[in-house]
């Protein structure tokens, strides 16, 4: 359902009147509309900096210039020296900001890992602050840090813990012109998995994300990091379940799109409405309900008759059965906790033993309610919680194996489901985000496909929020 607000303060005169009114304006979002480039930041200037000279900040130089981007920095900016010597030893250019002459930069990434002291916290006031007041609509900002329990003294853990705090803060206060902030914590020896979240995260791709905190801990055992190819997916066989409309349908066209041929999956009786959905992008329609005591090794068979193992699967399916827990019929407990966490443990169990090709990709869906949870929907926040304790148990299992799993946990997602919330509640959970707005199923399906490509080659056992920094759970 179409947001009548946004689409209101947009026109040609409803800016000033909202303004008079003194209703909200959402910023208008630059999403993606093809696939990834391998120059993605070509013609934009990014502005860096970096606590000192060591290998996260050259691999950030490195991967900024992969991507295309004119790299600036300026006479006062903080962590200049940093930049200046990571620049020279991997031999990239680095400019002058023109910022002063009216030309600001698009996007903004500060590697903070060499940060160790109360004291050098100031470093994120002193890149920041003097530039924040002209930061461009939709621009990107980045800092990069370090995961909990790698600091070598309590000092520089409480230095590092100052990160999600500060980053969350600042996506608040960047968010009403579109722009986002994230922060990535990158573990000592995993800095060549930078490139590929930055490809991300400095993207239209990552439109709807934003104050979000990600590990990048390394790949999995045997996996390489390989260089960017464009349409990554190439080759690859994803299932996607639950794909005959909405999320999953969208999910389904994003990973197709970076080249991915499609298994959708979706209940006997929405055939027609997956068979359409599929042939709209050369994919498979696989009807079956996912519940079914041999869903994976029924998945196994249909990706052996496509030419292979499934590279990809991407759990999701999944209902509602709202009832306060006082009310609610046993059934509607089971039933739920059998389609949206069960069908996912016996499918995985059953691709494990030979249905999932090397270095495959699981992804899962959770939800924002399974971390602030809902009334009425004691039965679902417990799948959704549940999902995410999931992924980061199997990740330690799988990470052995060379695969890796993730979780994705939409917020308010535009579909026919909110669509038949009241009006007043459905505005009034647009509104509770950074960006001021509800996401579309591409957002979704622009974070499920980054952890199903090579570009999430570092990210294993993380769940990642798609709800423009939804105020609830926050």
């Amino acid at each position: 359902m179409a947001d009548k607000i946004l689409e209101f303060v947009h026109s040609s005169n409803g800016k000033a009147i909202a303004s008079a009114l003194g209703l909200p304006v959402p910023p208008k979002l630059k999403r993606a509309e093809a696939s990834y480039p391998a120059k993605s930041l070509d013609g934009k200037n990014v502005l860096v900096g970096a606590a000192g000279q060591g290998k996260t900040s050259e691999a950030l130089v490195k991967a900024l210039d992969a991507m295309g981007a004119s790299l600036k920095v300026s006479s006062d900016l903080a962590g200049l020296e940093g930049i200046k010597e990571s620049a020279a030893k991997a031999k990239v250019e680095v400019g002058i900001s023109q910022s002063d002459n009216g030309i600001p930069e698009s996007a903004y990434v500060l590697d903070v890992t060499g940060v160790n002291t109360v004291s050098g916290l100031r470093l994120l006031y002193d890149f920041f602050n003097p530039r924040l007041k002209n930061v461009p609509s939709n621009s990107r900002i980045v800092v990069i840090g370090r995961p909990r329990g790698e600091s070598k003294s309590t000092e520089e853990e409480a230095a590092q813990s100052a990160l999600p705090g500060f980053v969350r803060s600042l996506a608040k206060e960047s968010g009403k012109n579109g722009t986002t902030a994230n922060l990535l914590q990158v573990k000592a020896g995993a800095e060549n998995g930078i490139e590929g979240a930055l490809r991300f995260f400095l993207s239209p791709n990552s439109a709807f994300v934003t104050g979000q905190v990600l590990p990048v801990v390394g790949a999995p055992k045997g996996v390489k990091v390989a260089e960017f190819a464009e349409k990554p997916l190439r080759g690859k066989i994803a299932v996607v379940t639950g794909a005959a409309r909405g999320i999953g349908a969208a999910i389904a066209e994003v990973l197709a799109r970076e080249g991915a041929t499609v298994i959708g999956v979706d209940l006997p009786q929405d055939e027609s409405t997956l068979g359409a959905t599929m042939s709209g992008i050369g994919g498979v329609a696989f009807p079956l309900n996912i519940c079914d005591p041999s869903a994976g090794k029924k998945l196994a068979a249909v990706a052996k008759d496509k030419g292979g193992k499934i590279d990809i699967i991407v759990h999701n399916a999944g209902i509602t059965r709202d009832k306060m827990l006082r009310n609610m019929k046993s059934h509607l407990w089971d039933m739920v906790l059998d389609v949206n966490l069960g069908s996912i443990v016996r499918c995985n169990e059953q691709l494990l033993e030979d249905g999932l090709a090397e270095n495959a990709r699981i992804v899962c869906i959770s939800s924002i309610g399974g971390i602030a949870g809902n009334v009425g929907q004691t039965n679902y926040a417990a799948t959704k919680s549940a999902v995410i304790g999931y992924v980061d148990a199997m990740s330690k299992e799988l990470a052995a194996k060379g695969i890796a799993i993730n979780a994705i946990a939409p917020g308010f997602i535009e579909t026919q489901m909110t669509a038949a919330i009241p009006v007043v509640t459905r505005e009034v959970a647009r509104r509770l985000s950074s960006l001021s707005q509800g996401g579309l199923p591409v957002d979704i399906a622009e974070a499920v496909t980054f952890m199903a490509s090579p570009l999430s080659v570092g990210v294993n056992g993380a769940t990642l929020r798609v709800c423009g920094q939804n105020l609830v759970g926050a």
